[in-house]
C-alpha cells in the first residue's frame, strides 16, 4: 500500500516540473517577441509591389492668355427654305416622265406630262366659238355703219339705229367671254406639262407612267426642296437673349452661324442668323431661331440634326484647353504641377467655354500647367511624368548612375577586410 502511494506522489511531482517548464518556455518566447527590434518592412516587388513607387504618365498644357469666342450653343434641325409637292392641277393619265428620282433641277425644267389631248379639244372648241362671234360682230358692225348713214339722212327712225348699237355691243361682250374661255382653255392645256417650280433636288418618285393623275390627290408625284440655300432653326433659352440682341445690334451684318456634327467635326461654317420668332415658347422658355447656309455642296439634308453655334464676338483672357476642367463635389477645379512635379487640385472660376478651350476667370494664372490627359489616376500629391506639354513631346533626361557596378566586377560591400600581414 506504502508503494502505491510512493509512485503516485512520484507521477505528480514530475507533472509538475513538466508544468513548469512549459510555463517558463512560453514566457520567454513572449519576452524575446516584445524586447526584438521589428524589421524594416523591405518593399514589395513586382507589378503590384512597384505601383506605388511609379510615376503617372500625363499631358499638361500651360495656362496662356488668348481671344476665345463667345458663342451661343444649341440643338438645331436643318429645314429647307422652300418644299414644295408636285402634283397634277388637272385630271388625266401620267403619259410621260421626265425627272430620275433625286435629281437636281432648275425652275422651269419639264418634269411630267399628263394625256393633253381632251383639254387640246376643249382649247380648239373654245377658239372655234370665239371665231364665229367674231365674224358676227364684224357683219353686225357693218350692219350699224349703213344704219347710220341711213339715219343722217333721215330715212330710218333713231330706234332702228340704237338697236344695231346694241347688237353689236351685245357682240363685242361675248368676243371677251369667249376671249377668256380660250384663255382657260390654253391655261389647262399647259397645266399639262408639269414643270419644277423652283431650282431644288427631287425625291423619290410617288406615282409612275400610266397611272391617273387626279388634282384632289395630295401626294403628289414628287416633293422637290431647295438645298442651296438651305435653312437651320433652332431654340435658345431666354436667358440668353440679352446676350444675342447684344450682338444683334452691335453688328451691322448678320451674326456668324456655324454647324457641327455628332462626331464634333465642322459641316459649314457659311452661316448667316436671319430671323428671330415674336414670342416666346411659354411651355419651354425657349425662342426659335432662324439662320441661312449656303449649301452648294449639299452638305446638309432636310430635317438633319446638327450643333449650331452663334457668334457674337471674342474675349480676351487666360485659356486651357477645354478636357482639362474636372467637376466635383468642390465644384470645377484642375489639376496643376509644382515645380517638383507634384499633382494638386486647383478649384477655378471658369468664364466662356467652346469644345477646345475655356477661359478661366479665377484660380489660376499665366504660366501654370494644367494636366490634359491622364487625369484618372491623379491624386492630391502624386508624382507625375509629363510626356508631352503643350503637345510636344518631353525629352527624358537621362541621370547617370555613378554607383552602379561594370559587368563582372564585384563591389567592396561585404567583404570582410584583409589583415595587414597579408
Amino acid at each position: 500500500m506504502s508503494e502505491l502511494n510512493a509512485g503516485r506522489g512520484r507521477r505528480s511531482r514530475s507533472f509538475y516540473v513538466w508544468v513548469m517548464v512549459g510555463l517558463l518556455l512560453t514566457a520567454g518566447l513572449v519576452y524575446y517577441a516584445l524586447s526584438s527590434p521589428t524589421p524594416t518592412a523591405s518593399p514589395m516587388r513586382g507589378p503590384r509591389g512597384m505601383m506605388g513607387a511609379t510615376k503617372v504618365p500625363v499631358q499638361v498644357a500651360t495656362v496662356q492668355q488668348g481671344l476665345i469666342d463667345q458663342t451661343l450653343n444649341a440643338i438645331a434641325t436643318v429645314k429647307p427654305l422652300q418644299t414644295v409637292a408636285i402634283r397634277g392641277e388637272v385630271d388625266g393619265v401620267l403619259e410621260r416622265v421626265h425627272f430620275k428620282d433625286g435629281q437636281r433641277v432648275k425652275a422651269g425644267d419639264l418634269l411630267a406630262e399628263i394625256d393633253p389631248r381632251t383639254y387640246q379639244v376643249q382649247l380648239d372648241q373654245a377658239r372655234g366659238q370665239l371665231a364665229q362671234n367674231q365674224a358676227q360682230l364684224k357683219g353686225a358692225q357693218q350692219e350699224l355703219a349703213r344704219h347710220r348713214v341711213l339715219f343722217q339722212q333721215n330715212s330710218i327712225a333713231r330706234q332702228a339705229l340704237e338697236t344695231k348699237e346694241t347688237a353689236v355691243q351685245q357682240l363685242q361682250a361675248q368676243i371677251k367671254a369667249n376671249q377668256a374661255e380660250v384663255a382657260r382653255a390654253q391655261v389647262q392645256l399647259d397645266r399639262t406639262r408639269i414643270t419644277a417650280p423652283l431650282d431644288g433636288r427631287l425625291g423619290l418618285r410617288k406615282l409612275d407612267q400610266g397611272n391617273l393623275v387626279s388634282a384632289a390627290n395630295t401626294d403628289g408625284i414628287v416633293i422637290i426642296t431647295q438645298v442651296d440655300p438651305i435653312g437651320v432653326e433652332f431654340s435658345l433659352p431666354q436667358n440668353q437673349l440679352s446676350n444675342l440682341l447684344g450682338a444683334m445690334r452691335q453688328n451691322e451684318s448678320p451674326l456668324r452661324v456655324s454647324l457641327i456634327d455628332s462626331t464634333g467635326q465642322l459641316l459649314s461654317d457659311k452661316g448667316r442668323l436671319q430671323a428671330l420668332d415674336n414670342q416666346i415658347d411659354i411651355g419651354t422658355g425657349t425662342l426659335k431661331v432662324k439662320a441661312e447656309f449656303d449649301n452648294a455642296d449639299e452638305t446638309l439634308f432636310a430635317n438633319q440634326f446638327v450643333n449650331s453655334r452663334v457668334f457674337l464676338g471674342q474675349e480676351q483672357g487666360l485659356l486651357i484647353p477645354s478636357h482639362a476642367v474636372q467637376r466635383g463635389s468642390v465644384g470645377t477645379y484642375v489639376y496643376t504641377l509644382d515645380t517638383e512635379d507634384k499633382v494638386h487640385i486647383q478649384v477655378v472660376e471658369l468664364g466662356t467655354a467652346t469644345l477646345e478651350s475655356t477661359l478661366i476667370k479665377t484660380g489660376l494664372k499665366e504660366g501654370d500647367r494644367v494636366v490634359v490627359e491622364g487625369t484618372d489616376r491623379l491624386r492630391e500629391g502624386s508624382e507625375v511624368e509629363v510626356m508631352q506639354k503643350d503637345g510636344q513631346a518631353q525629352e527624358k533626361v537621362a541621370t547617370p548612375d555613378a554607383a552602379k557596378p561594370e559587368p563582372g566586377k564585384r563591389t567592396g560591400e561585404g567583404r570582410r577586410p584583409r589583415p595587414a600581414s597579408e
